[in-house]
């Protein structure tokens, strides 16, 4: 042996002394490369653009909303917070999934003057788009542009789904007279 004996009480110490370390080492690697940990300012990635407005015969205004996600990816964020559309009657128009790039004509909305002059708006990710602001730096939809329906786009799945339910229902009915007409037992 090298040196002088060691005692077993120290390293056993020392044994301790070194995992601690190495766990401590471990959740700070962890801590920094886990997401929306390692930096205390919050990074915004979508936001939304008016791409133009119509003013409609009776002062109200139908605006085309869009938006910019600066990120790679798909961004998903739910209403709430993060993602709120105010009046509150036009809280379900805004989309909560967005896609990287510029999207244009995410949405559309007839905006009454009364809403116009009490701050109807868009709230994305960080950003607030007043669309009575964003107006001025925006343009007025050309009379040949095609202004997507307002809404989210569910409508038609939502009256597909309640015509297959519709559907379902009177087939049903009819097998079953028919299996009462025959006599016949339904499985």
């Amino acid at each position: 042996m090298h040196g002088p004996p060691r005692s077993s009480t120290a390293r056993r110490l020392r044994a301790r002394a070194s995992r601690g370390a190495l766990v401590a080492v471990l959740a700070l690697i962890g801590l920094a490369a886990s997401p929306g940990m390692a930096s205390a300012a919050a990074t915004y990635t979508v936001k939304p653009v008016l791409n133009c407005y119509e003013e409609n015969a009776d002062d109200s205004w139908t605006v085309v909303v869009g938006y910019v996600n600066s990120s790679r990816t798909t961004v998903h964020i739910p209403r709430g917070a993060d993602n709120q559309a105010h009046p509150s009657k036009f809280a379900s128009l805004p989309p909560t999934s967005f896609k990287p790039g510029t999207v244009n004509g995410a949405f559309t909305a007839v905006v009454s003057l009364s809403d116009l002059y009490s701050g109807a708006r868009w709230v994305l990710d960080g950003y607030t788009l007043d669309y009575r602001a964003a107006a001025s730096s925006s343009r007025t939809c050309p009379s040949s542009t095609e202004l997507p329906a307002q809404g989210n786009g569910l409508g038609p799945a939502i009256g597909l789904a309640v015509a297959g339910v519709v559907g379902a229902v009177l087939v049903r009915r009819a097998r079953k007279r028919a299996l009462a007409v025959t006599g016949g037992d339904d499985a």
